[in-house]
């Protein structure tokens, strides 16, 4: 909804005095925002005295509406602007940040979900060899970053551990060299650490993240061996061991190890059992992530996926069962997903999830390299080369520049894709301002990196979750946990000495 025209002071609000903005129906409250990120709830008879034009100067609301931006003739440019750079810096950085480097494509599990699409471990062929590591990191290199971070993936990334670490000390080395700041991540199934490998991952400052999707029943059955057997329990105390070392000596700042839940269908019984399991554990944080059907889960979809109103359901029965737990003194364990959603919506800042930013992060905030050196738009685009479709190759270590990638007609239609004013539906939603459009996740579900919003279950799974994140919003108990998780989650680093693992730039895993 948009109407433009002027506003005389202490004169009643006509609806054409309102300055550009989106509402959403909440049923007895109306959602407004605007494109500067501010936004604003109204009580359902409020909202209709304001469309009627029924607020003068002397309503309580006014200096609401007014110093958001809701009121055309009273807007505070400066202020305004400022907040838009803030929300949408990402917008001016040159270039990627995020690299992913896939080091092997041999694992020893075979996931329910896959979305690696992973081959047997006697597969060395698929091994990146040090000559495709040293043009990889070379490649990064190039873009004009100043910030660069760097994410081992695969498959397992264990089972080529000399490239792990070559790629560790060279890119190191060509960081300050070029005096640039590097942060290294590494994704892995825990099952093949050892203290070896632990002791030179902290010596050189490397976060990990891993897998761990519930209890034992239900993680082995997410994640079982090859051949059989179950993983959960090498998961669980390397988690224990990694945490112990990096709280042990808070003289150095380390990396607290991350894990990252995927849902299936089989996950839906078992939020809380979840959201235990992780809290035992001592974790600050659950990410509660749906399952994309892209790669070799397209392929399995009927077996483990679910529809996108599903996923919604668990996301609000879990949120509130985590809210339950800190009101109660029980925990403080926050849920990641809703404290991106409440860095862009509360403090108007981009807290680095690229899949919710306009344009989103294909490319301009990330970038996939396989372990032949193939460069992909993202893990998700270079998942589907795998299945056979090579639409998201960007090129090719050893042959293309940065220039090439950036001017990669791929490139182009991705950006094109994800920008949001350029999506009917979404240039006209309230959550417009916090929210992204994945072309990968459209071009797999509906065969075009436009998608079509309507039929879009990722715009379905998104609008639900920015709907519970709202609802909460605006109860005042669950409000005063989300707050404090924002002030936690600033400075938990410093309460420790640590480091939350993969903080800011990755975000992502398996």
């Amino acid at each position: 909804m948009s109407r433009l025209t002027t506003l005389t002071r202490g004169a009643p609000v006509d609806i054409d005095a309102l300055a550009a903005f989106n509402f959403r129906d909440m049923g007895g409250w109306h959602l407004l925002t605007n494109e500067w990120g501010q936004y604003l709830t109204l009580e359902t008879a409020d909202f209709e005295r304001f469309m009627a034009g029924k607020i003068d100067a002397s309503d309580p609301l006014y200096p609401e509406l007014e110093s958001r931006g809701f009121l055309r003739a009273r807007l505070d440019f400066r202020q305004l602007a400022a907040g838009y750079v803030k929300k949408n810096s990402f917008q001016w950085f040159p270039g990627p940040s995020l690299h992913m480097i896939v080091v092997t494509l041999r694992c020893n599990q075979k996931c329910q979900y896959c979305h690696s699409s992973v081959v047997d471990p006697s597969r060395t062929d698929t091994d990146m060899d040090l000559e495709t590591a040293k043009k990889t990191v070379d490649f990064i290199f190039q873009t004009p970053n100043p910030t660069i971070c760097i994410e081992f993936q695969g498959g397992e990334p264990l089972l080529n551990w000399p490239v792990v670490k070559f790629i560790t000390q060279y890119a190191q080395a060509k960081a300050k060299a070029s005096k640039r700041k590097l942060l290294m991540a590494l994704v892995c199934n825990f099952t093949l650490m050892t203290e070896d490998k632990l002791d030179f991952l902290f010596e050189h400052h490397v976060s990990i993240c891993t897998s761990l999707d519930g209890p034992a029943e239900l993680h082995n059955k997410n994640r079982p061996f090859l051949g059989g057997g179950e993983a959960q329990q090498k998961v669980v105390g390397w988690l224990e061991n990694v945490q112990a070392r990096c709280l042990a000596d808070t003289s150095k700042k380390y990396y607290l190890p991350g894990a990252l839940m995927t849902t299936t269908r089989f996950s839906f019984d078992y939020g809380p059992q979840i959201v235990d399991l992780y809290v035992k554990l001592g974790l600050e944080q659950i990410f509660l992530r749906p399952l994309s059907p892209i790669g070799y889960a397209k392929r399995v979809w009927k077996d483990i996926g679910y529809e996108a109103s599903e996923f919604v359901r668990f996301y609000e029965k879990t949120l509130d069962y985590i809210i339950d737990l800190n009101l109660a003194g029980k925990s403080q364990i926050m849920e990641r997903m809703a404290l991106i959603l409440l860095a862009k919506i509360v403090k108007g800042e981009d807290p680095g999830f690229m899949d919710l930013r306009s344009p989103a992060g294909a490319v301009l905030g990330c970038l996939a390299y396989n372990y032949n050196g193939e460069i992909f738009v993202s893990d998700e685009g270079r998942m589907v080369d795998h299945q056979g479709d090579p639409i998201f190759r960007l090129g090719d270590v050893a042959k293309s520049s940065w220039l090439d990638v950036i001017d990669h007609p791929t490139t182009r239609a991705c950006v094109s894709a994800s920008t949001l004013d350029n999506q009917p539906m979404c240039q006209q939603c309230a959550y417009k301002p916090y929210c992204g459009a994945e072309p990968v996740f459209h071009y797999e579900t509906q065969r075009s990196v436009f998608g079509q919003m309507p039929n879009s279950g990722w715009c379905v799974s998104h609008m639900g979750v920015f709907d519970v994140i709202f609802k909460k919003l605006r109860d005042p108990r669950s409000r005063k946990v989300l707050e404090k998780w924002l002030e936690r989650d600033q400075c938990r680093w410093q309460e420790s000495g640590a480091v939350p693992a993969g903080q800011p730039e990755v975000v992502d895993a398996t």
